[in-house]
């Protein structure tokens, strides 16, 4: 690997050239810009799948992964809205709710594989327990998922009082290592 670098590229624009790679992984990526996963159904065309393809040999493998479950995400969001319920009429919220939250679903990958012609399509799940040291650590992590631009808009002193709320509330999830939230993720893979 010693010419290995790293690109920042647009997935609907993949700057390589045809069938390149033996094997394409993407982490988190996204879908949900042209697919509905609550209708499996696609809302735009499509780009990101057909250039994976394009970019691909023959018997090439594209493998990824997205959350299918986070506990402390949801458990938040739920939180939030029960203490500060004028945030569902925050259109800016409602339109790009904090990132990690599991609206994509393999099932809905399952199709968009098969629609870029992929074959052979596997889907393994896996589950863990995450350990925040304490509250404000899990509060920071909270913050960089999405969360502290939505709070940018509370005042301070309401902010405090919910946040206040908020950790008496995550008391079952208070153990003697830290606070314990479940995340399940989705690994599928297809072959051309």
């Amino acid at each position: 690997m010693e010419n290995a670098s790293v690109a920042f590229i647009n997935a609907k624009n993949l700057a390589f050239k045809h069938v390149c790679f033996d094997i394409a992984i993407c982490g988190f990526m996204g879908w949900d810009d042209c697919f509905d996963f609550n209708l499996n159904q696609f809302i735009e065309p499509d780009t990101k799948i057909k250039e994976i393809w394009r970019t691909l040999n023959d018997g090439g493998q594209f493998i990824c992964c997205s959350w299918e479950m986070q506990e402390d995400v949801q458990w938040l969001e739920d939180a939030v809205i029960r203490h500060h319920p004028a945030i569902l009429e925050d259109s800016e919220y409602l339109k790009h709710r904090p990132i990690g939250m599991a609206y994509e679903k393999a099932d809905g990958y399952k199709l968009i594989l098969r629609s870029g012609g992929f074959r052979e399509i596997e889907t393994i799940k896996e589950e863990m327990t995450f350990v925040s040291t304490d509250k404000e650590e899990w509060w920071r992590q909270m913050q960089h998922l999405g969360w502290a631009d939505i709070f940018e808009k509370v005042k301070p002193d309401r902010l405090q009082s919910i946040k206040k709320a908020i950790f008496e509330e995550l008391q079952p999830y208070q153990h003697a290592d830290g606070l314990h939230f479940n995340k399940r993720v989705f690994f599928i893979r297809g072959v051309k």
